[in-house]
């Protein structure tokens, strides 16, 4: 078992889109409605790397592939390496962990910036293909869309785009390649930066993160011409001068890559042709050369066209180059265009002529058209020629500009160097060639090899011009070449942590650290170290590609994993991993560049360890917290707890006071110390309380304190179980009659129920039934205690005619049973944390109260069949009555007014209740006994003092009759019932039912 587990603290002018291009791009910004359907990444970390180029990097790769080496990908800057034409390679880097789905299918877009005020930046995505090399084997080949266009993602006006739908397994890693073309005109774009963006599906960073990498525009180098021209009228021999050089630019590339900087070579080639001339004529001599900054060969076509005068109106002459492959890096001749004018086309000594050149781009490697062009223009005023010009010399000047730069010229095959320079020798120039007395066709060749002094930042410019002088005055010179000559350094930075060996099994610690630079205060990279218990206890990063700077490491914490095999409900990380710092948790590490651009320390590291911290087992409390709170006085005041688990034997109790501290479990007065397992606590609960919850608990068992002990994860822990009860209440009621105490001579007596799950739909159960009367003054108290917030019903016995304050209140059941005693009125309520709820009740005795139906009057009786034990209201009530008793028809029903609880004809007045006849016979089908059982009960109801009107009365007046008119005994009556008062019979038998069943529309 893990003794330890960490802590990690530490010690220690402009080109504008044209008109073809911008119908193109509308073209294609289509909706991607074909692309299958598929949801955002779940738990997926993207990584969004682009190809670094120092100047070093030449494409296709030995597999014709536009991809770099594994080592050049960067999130960072990529570099001044990049030209217009060329095809950057990017790279996406999809890792789904183990908390990822086992299958998902995502959407994800890759963007590139295209278009901003005009400018054109990326003008061609490629698709996105499965580096199967750095993949994970389940790893399959995206679904990805056509190239489509957006408005501007990252405040572009415009980017272009492409989405991939990618299926992915939990813990695998996809590596897809891409590349992106840079457009002629790019190194115009807006902005100081060029970039590439990965996005979800709704173009956002949300679920994704800024995932970008740029390009400085500044350092795009763009697609070029140059030329030079001449024209000499009167000659029969002229000379053509013409000058190129390879590698159109050279870079020391990374000065921190091992033993840079190396000496680079350029080779320059002065070549001149002497030209047959026609004497009389113009002859006119022009050079174009193609500059080709591209990591990649670029083929171009040349059109130059030689104009009269100074502008471009008159065309005297036009060739075109066909198309001519231009190596990467290079310059190169496509086209020397010579003609012979006639003077009274061209003019004579002293005019002018002008020449336009203008080169078109075809891309093998896309096969996507090329949009833009390149021009150079030149000049030449007509010249008088000799007639002879059978030799020439040819000189070569040369200079360097840039800090710590120089270059030295090997001899040449020909002529000599002048003032004194010496071959091999490093100078910054200048250097002076002359070819001697040349009468012929030649060239010669300059190599020349460029030192850097030190490993230093730098840029500079080799400034190169030929001129030719015949023998007779003719004179011709190249433009001026400019060779750009850079340098760049990326700096090193390690990040080194040791822990001490604490882990095992499935046990897992992440070490995190915040590296922010000196001179950019936005800059902030966050890494992690992850240490398994299989690891060296040793392990470290390097981050590679940095910006030269001082660079600040902070260890900024750490999470511990349990074992998954072990931890059980507990496996979420926690940062307190039982480890404490040897010194400071920062580091900072100096990688800056002098102010002369030297540098003198290209890489560093910044290391961290850790120790142990001393083992302390951890200790059990018990914290106790109650509604309501109670006071040190209360005999509830004090609970008492007991604590069970590993090496406890018996349990050990702990006694908690109510709403105060937490209280230590103790043995002989001294905390109990916890092995490693799972621990429980328990209270010991108290009558009328209820426990609501325990914390921590195991989540089954929420009234159980349960946790668990895992060391040295817990080392010094104090575990806190914290209790909840809530005291019930109590409910007593207050009755008043009228609104007066219950008078101490009074007979009246009031039945009150306490109920629980009462309702309309249910009779509930009764807890408990108390009488309010004189002898207790109306103040009852209900016995049960009650669960705080529960529901819970009172219900009060009102007999006829009586009135009730209690609202609102229902009749039990009464929903399901139509006969439901509707004398019992039943009231919701709750009570508080430890209340005494009191519930004021009034009642106001007849007249005017409630009716009350026949199942009423049939229970209420003496003779009543249900074996309750209900009084005789019935019988009470027909003693009462002013008539002999209660009429049906001619008979009256009798009361007994010596012995009001025993009525004669009690049996009598049930059986016509119950739609029976005096001799039992059920008559339920007959109208007469139908409306005689509503009858009976409405002339109880109007002698008890229920409520009345008119139209009760005289309902209860025709039933009477019609009982007459038929001569109703009891068991039976004389004649035949018509349907005329069969149809009387029912209506005046609703009637009633309605009234004894108090039904709005009978009085109001």
């Amino acid at each position: 078992m893990m003794k330890k587990k960490p802590n990690l603290t530490n010690h220690g002018q402009p080109w504008a889109v044209p008109a073809s291009l911008a119908l193109a791009l509308a073209a294609a910004m289509v909706p991607d409605a074909s692309m299958a359907a598929a949801g955002d990444p779940s738990q997926v970390s993207f990584t969004l790397s682009g190809c670094k180029n120092d100047g070093t990097i030449t494409l296709p790769n030995a597999a014709g592939k536009y991809i770099c080496a594994d080592s050049a990908y960067t999130t960072g800057n990529l570099g001044k390496g990049w030209n217009e034409l060329d095809l950057v390679p990017y790279r996406v880097e999809a890792k789904a962990g183990n908390s990822a789905p086992a299958s998902q299918t995502y959407t994800v877009a890759m963007l590139l910036d295209n278009q901003d005020a005009g400018f054109l930046g990326y003008d061609v995505l490629s698709t996105l293909t499965l580096n199967t090399a750095l993949s994970s084997p389940s790893c399959a080949a995206p679904v990805v869309t056509d190239q489509l266009i957006t408005t501007g993602y990252g405040g572009v006006d415009q980017s272009i785009y492409r989405k991939a739908t990618i299926t992915q397994a939990k813990n695998t890693t996809c590596v897809y390649d891409t590349y992106g073309r840079l457009a002629i005109g790019s190194h115009l774009f807006p902005g100081a930066s060029l970039h590439a963006n990965l996005a979800n599906q709704a173009l956002s960073a949300s679920g994704i993160g800024s995932k970008e990498v740029s390009i400085p525009v500044r350092e795009i180098s763009p697609q070029e011409l140059r030329k030079d021209m001449n024209a000499k009228q009167n000659t029969d021999q002229a000379w053509n001068l013409s000058k190129q050089q390879t590698p159109a630019s050279i870079s020391f590339g990374d000065v921190c890559d091992t033993d840079a900087p190396q000496p680079q070579i350029v080779t320059f080639r002065v070549e001149w042709q002497k030209i047959a001339a026609t004497p009389g004529m113009v002859n006119v001599t022009t050079n174009i050369y193609a500059k080709n900054p591209a990591a990649r060969t670029i083929t171009v076509n040349v059109n130059d066209k030689i104009f009269k005068g100074m502008t471009q109106t008159t065309l005297l002459n036009s060739i075109d180059s066909g198309e001519v492959d231009v190596p990467a890096n290079t310059e190169l001749k496509v086209l020397t265009h010579t003609v012979a004018l006639p003077a009274e086309q061209a003019g004579n000594i002293g005019d002018y002529l002008n020449d336009l050149a203008t080169a078109t781009y075809t891309d093998k490697a896309t096969g996507i058209p090329v949009p833009g062009q390149s021009t150079a223009q030149a000049s030449a005023q007509i010249e008088q020629g000799a007639t002879s010009n059978s030799t020439a010399q040819i000189t070569d000047t040369e200079s360097m500009s840039g800090a710590g730069l120089t270059f030295s010229v090997a001899q040449p095959a020909l002529g000599s160097f002048a003032n004194g320079y010496l071959a091999g020798v490093q100078t910054v120039g200048p250097v002076i060639w002359n070819s001697g007395i040349q009468n012929g066709d030649q060239q010669v060749e300059f190599v020349k090899t460029f030192q850097l002094d030190a490993k230093r930042v730098t840029s500079g410019v080799l400034t190169d011009t030929a001129l030719l002088v015949g023998s007779d005055g003719f004179t011709t010179q190249t433009t001026p070449i400019s060779v750009n000559v850079d340098s760049t350094a990326s700096v090193k930075l390690g990040l080194s942590k040791e822990i001490p060996p604490i882990l095992t099994g499935g046990e897992k610690l992440d070490v995190t650290f915040l590296i922010t630079r000196a001179h950019d205060a936005s800059y902030q990279r966050i890494e992690t170290i992850t240490f398994a218990a299989a690891d060296p206890l040793v392990k470290s990063i390097q981050l590679t590609g940095l910006v030269p700077d001082d660079y600040t490491v902070v260890e900024t914490g750490s999470l511990y994993y349990p074992d998954p095999a072990t931890c059980g409900s507990n496996c979420g990380p926690t940062a307190d991993t039982g480890l404490q710092a040897q010194g400071s948790d920062t580091r900072t590490v100096s990688l800056h560049l002098e102010p002369d651009g030297t540098i003198t320390q290209c890489a560093g590291i910044a290391t961290f360890v850790n120790e142990q911290v001393p083992e302390e087992k951890a200790k059990a409390q018990v914290k106790k917290l109650t509604a309501p709170v109670l006071a040190d006085t209360d005999p509830d005041y004090n609970w008492e707890f007991t604590l069970t688990g590993p090496g406890i034997v018996g349990g050990v109790n702990a006694v908690a006071p109510a709403n105060g501290g937490g209280v230590m479990f103790e043995k002989d007065g001294k905390p109990v110390l916890l092995d490693e397992g799972i621990y429980t606590v328990m209270e010991t609960i108290r009558p009328n309380w209820d426990l609501d919850s325990a914390t921590p608990n195991n989540g089954v068992d929420t009234k159980v304190c349960s946790f668990t002990v895992n060391y040295p994860l817990d080392d010094a822990k104090t575990f806190e179980c914290t209790f909840s009860n809530t005291q019930r209440g109590q409910a007593k009621v207050e009755k008043t009659v009228s609104g007066a105490p219950i008078a101490a001579d009074s007979t009246n007596a009031f039945t009150f129920e306490l109920r629980e799950g009462a309702s309309v739909m249910s009779n509930g159960s009764i807890l408990d039934t108390q009488i309010a009367n004189a002898g207790n003054l109306g103040s009852i108290q209900f016995t049960p205690w009650l669960v705080a917030g529960h529901t819970y019903q009172l219900c009060e016995m009102v007999m006829p005619g009586w009135k009730t304050s209690l609202t609102p209140v229902f009749v039990p059941n009464s929903m399901t049973d139509p006969l439901a005693d509707t004398s019992i009125k039943c009231f919701d309520f709750t009570v508080g944390a430890g209340e005494t709820k009191t519930i004021p009740v009034d009642n106001t005795p007849p007249t005017g109260g409630d009716a009350r139906t026949i199942g009423f009057w049939r229970n209420w009786a003496s003779c009543k069949k249900s074996n309750g034990k209900q009084e005789p209201v019935l019988d009470r009530t027909m003693a009462k009555a002013t008539m002999p008793g209660l009429q049906v028809g001619s008979i009256f029903l009798l009361g007994n007014p010596g012995n009001p609880d025993v009525a004669p004809d009690c049996a009598k007045a049930v059986s016509l209740m119950s739609k029976s006849s005096f001799d039992g016979k059920k008559m339920a089908s007959d109208p007469l006994f139908g409306m005689t059982a509503q009858l009976v009960a409405a002339e109880a109801n109007l002698t008890a003092g229920s409520y009345y009107c008119n139209a009760v009365k005289t309902a209860v007046l025709n039933a009477n009759n019609l009982l007459t008119k038929y001569g109703f005994t009891g068991n039976g009556y004389t004649g035949t019932l018509s349907k005329a008062d069969a149809k009387l019979a029912r209506d005046l038998a609703g009637l009633l039912d309605n009234y004894n069943n108090n039904l709005p529309g009978v009085c109001n």
